[in-house]
């Protein structure tokens, strides 16, 4: 009986693979450099950077393979919009693998740019071509309205500078003169 178990307990351990991890060499050295982690950038893409040993490891980002040089990788990487998590891993012969992830969001919205003393019309198409939605506010005043000349950008709300998703209102006030 105790034969049989043992037979049996030898056939189940090498069906399960039983033979045992084989031993472990050293693991592969992987630091990343940029993009720095959790951080935010407005960018369609980023480049993936840093350094592993040994120098001959190949390095995947993300899954694709990327250019490994004395030990040093880069990668370019496309960004969807908000958050994304980049998973970088590296392996050699003989030794143990290594990951690592950098998290990177994808900030989408706008920097509004500065349209004092832009016309009315560029300022509308400079907008529109951002994806914002213009509100012209005409804030002549009616000595204003008999000079000659174009309507032009006073002030803007939000202002310039203003980071906003794209479809935001912005009213734009004009005059001949501000």
């Amino acid at each position: 009986m105790r034969v049989a178990l043992l037979l049996i307990a030898s056939l189940a351990l090498a069906a399960c693979g039983g033979a045992g991890r084989p031993a472990a060499g050293p693991r592969v050295t992987l630091k990343l450099s940029a993009p720095e982690d959790s951080g935010t950038v407005r960018a369609e893409r980023v480049q993936v950077h840093g350094s592993v040993s040994p120098g001959d490891a190949s390095v995947q980002v993300n899954g694709v393979a990327a250019q490994v040089e004395g030990g040093d990788f880069a990668a370019d990487v496309a960004l969807a919009p908000g958050a994304n998590v980049i998973d970088v891993t590296a392996s050699a012969p003989g030794h143990r693998s290594e990951a690592d992830a950098v998290r990177v969001t994808r900030d989408m919205r706008v920097e509004l740019p500065d349209l004092a003393g832009a016309s009315e019309t560029d300022a509308t198409a400079k907008l529109s071509d951002l994806g914002m939605r213009p509100r012209i506010e005409d804030g002549s005043s009616f000595l204003d309205r008999i000079i000659p000349g174009e309507l032009e950008v006073c002030e803007m709300q939000p202002r310039a500078g203003a980071l906003v998703a794209k479809g935001t209102t912005v009213t734009v006030l004009v005059a001949r003169r501000c």
